[in-house]
């Protein structure tokens, strides 16, 4: 009994090895707040290269630059074919506004007074991220869900100066473009556009342009 128990351990061992290997099964953990609030901090995720990814799945891949060899999670967007545009931080794929669909995390911008009860509310949370903005503001970074369900009157802080960060797949196509007012533009063959959910705090498509097909190494499939 203990020796067939021992072959089973070892022939699931060997499965277990071989998926990690081939990259049937990949293992991460999450960094950053990039993909906040639906892929938390810290979490960690299991993804496999036998699923490909589909549009609003999460893929992992590189970028053609590497970033020195980082693997990068990120929400996939749009597809080779697909009609994308930007209009004050929304994003629209084939004209639909695909935000509403969505739990995303976008920057705020608040009064010093009433920002103290947001920071008392979120003062144990370590993704809750805010900065000073003047003399009289703080921008902090809410999701949307939050927002909508508080009813809170808040302005989204709009970064519309970023030209110069925007990627030159996308910027090059006009030069009034920024981060958050670009297209329409249609998507190359084999080229695909990944987004963080946490729209003002990812390093993504946006600043560094389309993901070459080959460089999307599978889907995630579970996290915890």
């Amino acid at each position: 009994m203990k020796r067939k128990l021992l072959y089973a351990l070892s022939f699931l061992a060997g499965i277990f090895i071989l998926a990690r290997l081939t990259g049937a099964l990949s293992y991460y953990k999450l960094p950053s707040t990039s993909n906040e609030p639906n892929l938390k901090l810290n979490s960690k995720i299991i993804g496999s290269n036998l699923i490909k990814p589909r549009p609003m799945d999460f893929a992992y891949f590189k970028f053609s630059d590497s970033l020195d060899g980082w693997t990068l999670i990120k929400r996939l967007v749009a597809v080779p074919g697909d009609k994308l545009e930007c209009k004050r931080g929304v994003i629209y794929v084939n004209d639909k506004n695909i935000d509403t669909l969505l739990n995303l995390r976008h920057s705020y911008i608040v009064a010093n007074n009433d920002a103290r009860k947001i920071i008392e509310k979120f003062k144990n949370d370590e993704s809750f991220q805010m900065y000073q903005k003047g003399a009289d503001s703080i921008v902090v970074f809410l999701d949307s869900d939050y927002v909508a369900n508080n009813q809170l009157n808040l302005k989204r802080y709009i970064h519309n100066n970023e030209f110069s960060l925007l990627s030159k797949d996308i910027a090059s196509k006009r030069d009034n473009w920024s981060i958050t007012d670009f297209g329409p533009i249609v998507l190359p063959p084999k080229k695909y556009f990944l987004l963080g959910d946490n729209r003002d705090n990812s390093l993504d498509s946006r600043y560094r342009g389309f993901v070459d097909e080959e460089n999307i190494m599978g889907t995630l499939i579970y996290n915890f």
